[in-house]
């Protein structure tokens, strides 16, 4: 509860035991103490005095006249305005000390509901003619705790810039059924945006799990995928390997294999034959001939020649032939 309206319950204390004591019987006691209450320049609040016993006992039907405008006046300190005071007849004129309260407790309402809150409304509002005077309602309104406040007189129009307003008004009875008819449009606005946004959020789970799901199903086929050309990468990188084995050693086209094509020569040596055997060949070249080829000769086998190790042998070319 705010510090300033512990305080004013504090003030009203003394009044409310008054109104509780056996001696509260005649409506002069009554009304000198609502007189009082309303006077004390501390006291702002007075819903807890208005339930008392006795002050509700001035509705009853055999109280004098003169008496009966004083349950209205403290109403209105209660939760009216100045303006609802001078719209009343009948109600008691009020001291110097109960103006400046029931104005002070005015301006807390108009703080809220009048917007802007210029010098020429307030002064209508408060009946005030000079706006000296308003400055100084205002001012003692802030020095009091009532409302945090700002003066613009030098603005256009001349204002009262609020912030704050301290929580001192009591509620006027006939105004809770308009308070609870704004209050239950207000839960069901709220029970409309909570099941929105509890749809919104499963709308968003659901597309979350979907999307999951379908990263999950594109994983496992990647990965599927991936195992799968893994497997056949090692089989052809195997082949390949063998394949360039036959080239470089045993395959085809190695000493051990089959010959397909080219550039392969075999060096002979004419030692290698038997110079006793006549075989019809000059050792030393083509008869009259000048140029020796020497000892030893190279046969080439020629392009597309193959050599199966059957025993085939190219015809060798004819060198020279014994006279």
């Amino acid at each position: 509860m705010d510090q300033i309206h512990i305080r004013a319950l504090e003030a009203l204390q003394p009044f409310i035991h008054l109104a509780n004591s056996n001696s509260a019987t005649s409506p002069r006691f009554i009304t000198n103490l609502i007189t009082n209450a309303t006077s004390s320049p501390n006291t702002y609040v007075f819903a807890e005095l208005l339930e008392t016993p006795a002050i509700q006992a001035l509705r009853a039907p055999d109280t004098p006249d003169e008496y009966k405008g004083y349950l209205t006046l403290l109403e209105i300190f209660a939760w009216g305005t100045w303006q609802d005071y001078q719209a009343t007849p009948s109600l008691p004129r009020l001291t110097a000390p109960q103006t400046l309260k029931l104005q002070l407790l005015s301006l807390l309402t108009l703080s809220t509901t009048l917007k802007p809150l210029t010098y020429a409304s307030l002064m209508t509002a408060l009946s005030i003619t000079q706006p000296s005077d308003l400055e100084t309602l205002v001012t003692k309104a802030i020095y009091s705790s009532l409302i945090t406040a700002r003066l613009s007189p030098a603005t256009s129009p001349p204002s009262v810039n609020v912030t704050a307003v301290a929580p001192l008004r009591d509620v006027d009875p006939r105004a809770l059924g308009g308070m609870v008819s704004v209050l239950t449009q207000w839960e069901t606005r709220c029970r409309s945006v909570i099941g929105e946004i509890e749809a919104e959020i499963a709308r968003i789970r659901s597309e979350s799990a979907r999307r999951r799901e379908e990263e999950y199903g594109r994983n496992v086929v990647f990965e599927k995928a991936l195992a799968g050309w893994g497997s056949e990468g090692g089989d052809g990188a195997r082949r390949a390997a063998g394949w360039q084995g036959k080239e470089s050693g045993g395959g085809p086209g190695g000493p051990g294999g089959v010959g397909l094509g080219g550039g392969n020569k075999r060096e002979f040596s004419a030692d290698d034959f038997d110079d006793d055997d006549d075989d019809g060949y000059w050792e030393h070249g083509v008869e009259g001939d000048g140029q020796g080829l020497g000892s030893r000769m190279d046969i080439d086998d020629g392009a597309g020649s193959l050599r199966l190790g059957l025993g085939a042998r190219h015809p060798k070319r004819v060198l020279g032939k014994k006279s």
